[in-house]
């Protein structure tokens, strides 16, 4: 439900918002949009009534849909994405290979100790590639080190004048980087190589202090960016912990997922409701809904990660982690809605 639910529910509204402006073309429909979202919440139903069998294969139903609906606007192009979003790409397919396997084990067509290559493609592939991605742009102009450049939308009528699909130097690298994280996951998981997590880790904190270049502030020291910039720092440091103490390997993922990314999605739906809402981007300086966000989640990291090392406490510290998390997010999901229903510009990025 984590994933294939709360976080690809995410991934899907901002992918099929990005992509479209990216590259000049029209968003999906609103009726494409809605039985996206009706069938991730009937998967995510199936998974909490243990249909686990149903959940997986409506997830790939839908991850399949999401892929074809941003190819078909890639291939339709009127300008070129950005040259980190060949990271996406590899993430999407790890999304693919996770849910097929997801899909193939909860069938029974392959042994359940398919399992664990499965989940981890779907979490250490696609949600760290899509971040890596994703991040990779949007990043430094969140921090304030660059601009967020205006759509283009150019008058191409066919194929033959189309802009080619990246034009920056970097590409190869991004494409290599994309390739060895994947590579990683499934000689780790598929392989039983531990070592290849010491891979992983290094790559992506190449790739993020060569993008973002963490080791300088905010240039802009509004709550947004302080929370961008401490998500990939605890991306890093989760995955690097993860990677040197692997009996404690699920304990530190968590400094990954309830760390990095919940601070990711706080901060880039926070950025995404008042700028497409038409709101002020001036709320984003002293956000206190965003503020709460980022407190309860990391004290929801804190006792997650100390449960490990408290025996004598451990199910009271889970369920402080979890009741701490959930209530952050419902406080700053009940915010989010809010600008949401309020926007000053209807119909700007439906």
């Amino acid at each position: 439900m984590q994933i294939d639910g709360f976080l690809y529910a995410f991934i899907a509204g901002f992918l099929l918002t990005a992509i479209p402006r990216f590259t000049g073309t029209a968003p999906p429909s609103r009726r494409i949009q809605y039985l996206l979202a009706a069938a991730l919440l009937a998967a995510s139903i199936g998974f909490e009534a243990q249909a686990f069998a149903f959940g997986h294969a409506v997830f790939a139903a839908v991850h399949a849909a999401v892929i074809v609906l941003a190819v078909r606007r890639v291939a339709r192009r009127r300008s070129s994405p950005p040259d980190s979003f060949a990271l996406v790409g590899f993430g999407m397919a790890a999304g693919a290979a996770g849910a097929l396997v997801n899909v193939a084990v909860s069938w029974g067509w392959i042994g359940a100790e398919w399992d664990v290559l499965g989940r981890r493609l779907m979490t250490e592939g696609m949600v760290l590639l899509l971040v890596l991605g994703v991040g990779g742009f949007l990043g430094p102009r969140l921090l304030g080190f660059a601009a967020l450049p205006g759509v283009q939308r150019l008058a191409v009528a066919t194929p033959a004048a189309r802009p080619p699909l990246f034009t920056g130097k970097r590409v190869a690298a991004y494409a290599a980087a994309g390739l060895a994280i994947l590579l990683s996951v499934a000689l780790e998981y598929g392989a039983g190589i531990p070592g290849a997590a010491l891979g992983r880790a290094a790559v992506a904190t190449v790739a993020i202090l060569a993008t973002l270049k963490p080791w300088r502030p905010p240039a802009v020291r509004t709550t947004l960016a302080w929370c961008v910039w401490s998500a990939h720092w605890l991306l890093m440091a989760g995955l690097w912990l993860a990677a040197l103490a692997p009996a404690y390997r699920v304990d530190f993922l968590h400094v990954v997922f309830m760390g990095g990314f919940t601070l990711l999605i706080l901060a880039v739906g926070t950025r995404v409701a008042l700028s497409h809402g038409g709101h002020p981007l001036s709320a984003e300086r002293r956000s206190w809904p965003l503020r709460i966000g980022i407190a309860t989640g990391i004290f929801a990291l804190l006792a997650r990660t100390a449960a490990a090392f408290a025996p004598e406490s451990f199910f009271e510290l889970l369920a402080l982690a979890a009741l701490s998390w959930m209530a952050g997010m419902l406080f700053w999901g009940a915010r989010l809605t809010w600008l949401i229903r309020t926007r000053s510009a209807p119909g700007d990025g439906r």
